[in-house]
């Protein structure tokens, strides 16, 4: 399934899978605060952000995974990226990450239940994967908030930070 047009809107928020104009407002906000607990480093330049989004529109249209921003429904603000990643399990697995200036208006567990009932309804998954570093309290409360089960653990590792605890939380999608 083509997941390049993945457009969803909710109540506040719009969903749309990355194009390469997205790529200036992705570099400014994505700062080393904000990978804290992610797997990659934040990018060096718009143009690190291009190749990366190419490879993204590349997955999104073979199916594969899907990237997205997350905009404001009023005024179109970018407030961070999402996705439905399947790498190391055939369950799809849930990403987000939300601007620094952004957190704590539940910007990012909307995000997280459009993507669930998206991977319910149009995916036909019965459930998803959530991984969470074990610290980020914030995180965690998503999933868990959710009905999602921990499940195992994993060890999170960027390249230019240390290795931390993750939980893997399954999350059902209805």
């Amino acid at each position: 399934m083509d997941l390049s047009s993945l457009d969803i809107e909710t109540e506040r928020l719009r969903l749309r899978a990355y194009r390469e104009s997205d790529a200036p407002e992705i570099f400014k906000a994505i700062t080393p605060e904000i990978a804290t607990y992610m797997t990659f480093d934040p990018a060096q330049s718009v143009d690190e952000i291009r190749m990366v989004g190419a490879k993204w529109m590349d997955d999104a249209a073979a199916g594969r995974e899907v990237s997205a921003t997350i905009r404001q429904r009023d005024g179109n603000r970018f407030l961070g990226m999402c996705g439905i990643h399947y790498r190391r399990d055939p369950k799809p697995g849930l990403g987000i990450w939300i601007r620094a200036d952004a957190h704590g208006h539940g910007y990012g567990r909307e995000a997280v239940v459009a993507l669930i009932n998206f991977a319910g309804t149009v995916l036909g998954e019965a459930a998803v994967q959530y991984s969470v570093a074990e610290e980020n309290v914030r995180s965690r409360r998503i999933p868990e908030s959710l009905g999602g089960v921990a499940y195992g653990s994993e060890t999170i590792q960027r390249p230019s930070g240390p290795p931390y605890p993750g939980i893997l939380f399954r999350v059902p999608t209805s």
